[in-house]
């Protein structure tokens, strides 16, 4: 929850200056709604309330979209700026914004696994570190899915899908900005990504956890994001023409949000380009943040900005906390147990957030200098990873 998802996204912009980029505290209350579908669905989940909040995971892929929106967003801004995308400072910024918290969390639980607390598997460890957990669950089987999903890094499955989203999206910005008109080339791209990945949700696989997991079928959700952010370029006539109906409808989205985070569950429709048609949704949700009516000013309030800049940390590291804070181990479950795990887990992010996140995407070092601490700490990573796990 970049990554985020959802989780894993950056510094929420409007799309519509141009040559600027402009802070949209909204956005950051809607990565909060985002991440609290997931936090709920997952601690009701392992605390005896199986039936609330089914459709919480869905959380994940409004991350998604709103990661898609926010990256073209950035990468338009960049080109129309500068005549360019450089691709070395746009994947350096990506590995300062979700390397260091994740990194840290790997680390962190590949030692708490040498206790009671965790079983986590070599394999695990090291996919984590590579971003490929979701093929990584789809290459195994049955018996990985049930390891490895329900294990503590099962999360980063997502933050695999956005950073492998991410390596195809900045080649493909920067093809298309040496294009005549790239705002139109990345488009017709994202577009095609959209199509490609229902098609193949549909017709390549019968087996639901390559139709939740792999990249190719969640991509479509990045990119109605990567479309949203080539329409709204340089719109902010329309968007203020256009402020209150735009409101009505984001107030209908955000409704409709919440239901499908209470009622959805794993219906089959999902799988088969129902996460994309809902796509539109969230894209009608972040367009209607920034028609800054009262939609955008209910996710402004405080506590929503709050909770949407700690997200990424709060998505990294919730369910390794709800693994330990369990029914056998707190003496208590049910609705008592829950707010426990969320109070925990929320400090023990706000805690990431502020000493590993914040402090190193404010980095200025090099690129060479980025990347190669990125790899230096990912080895020795799975160095650990190697000598303390089976």
């Amino acid at each position: 929850m970049n990554g985020g998802g959802a989780t894993t996204g950056t510094t929420a912009p409007t799309a519509t200056h141009g040559r600027t980029i402009t802070y949209e505290p909204g956005l950051d209350g809607l990565r909060a709604v985002s991440v609290a579908g997931v936090l709920f669905f997952h601690a009701c989940a392992t605390s005896g309330l199986d039936g609330w909040f089914r459709g919480g995971n869905l959380g994940v892929s409004v991350f998604f979209t709103l990661s898609g929106f926010l990256i073209t967003t950035l990468l338009l801004t960049e080109h129309h700026r500068d005549g360019r995308v450089d691709l070395g400072r746009f994947w350096t910024r990506r590995i300062r914004r979700l390397v260091p918290a994740s990194l840290t969390v790997v680390v962190a639980v590949t030692l708490l696994s040498t206790t009671s607390w965790f079983d986590l598997r070599r394999a695990d460890a090291w996919a984590a570190l590579a971003s490929v957990t979701n093929w990584h669950v789809i290459a195994g089987g049955e018996a990985r899915l049930l390891q490895t999903i329900v294990g503590p890094l099962g999360p980063t499955w997502s933050l695999g899908v956005e950073e492998q989203a991410y390596l195809v999206l900045g080649f493909g910005a920067w093809w298309a900005t040496r294009l005549a008109r790239p705002a139109r080339a990345m488009a017709i791209g994202a577009g095609a990504v959209v199509v490609v990945s229902v098609v193949v949700a549909n017709v390549v696989s019968t087996w639901s956890p390559r139709l939740e997991f792999g990249t190719d079928v969640r991509a479509a959700e990045i990119a109605v994001g990567c479309l949203l952010a080539v329409a709204l370029r340089e719109r902010r006539a329309w968007i203020d023409a256009h402020a209150r109906v735009l409101d009505v409808a984001g107030a209908a989205a955000l409704a409709a949000m919440v239901v499908a985070f209470l009622t959805a569950g794993t219906a089959p429709w999902l799988l088969r380009g129902g996460h994309a048609a809902l796509a539109l949704v969230w894209a009608v949700a972040i367009t209607s943040v920034l028609a800054h009516g009262r939609v955008h000013r209910s996710l402004a309030l405080v506590p929503f900005v709050a909770v949407g800049r700690w997200s990424y940390s709060l998505y990294l590291v919730h369910w390794p906390v709800f693994l330990v804070l369990s029914p056998e181990r707190t003496g208590i479950d049910g609705v008592a147990l829950v707010a426990v795990k969320i109070a925990v887990a929320t400090a023990v992010a706000v805690a990431l957030h502020l000493l590993v996140e914040q402090p190193l995407r404010a980095s200025t070092a090099s690129t060479r200098t980025t990347v190669t601490a990125w790899l230096a700490t990912s080895v020795a990573a799975g160095v650990l990873a190697a000598v303390v796990l089976a």
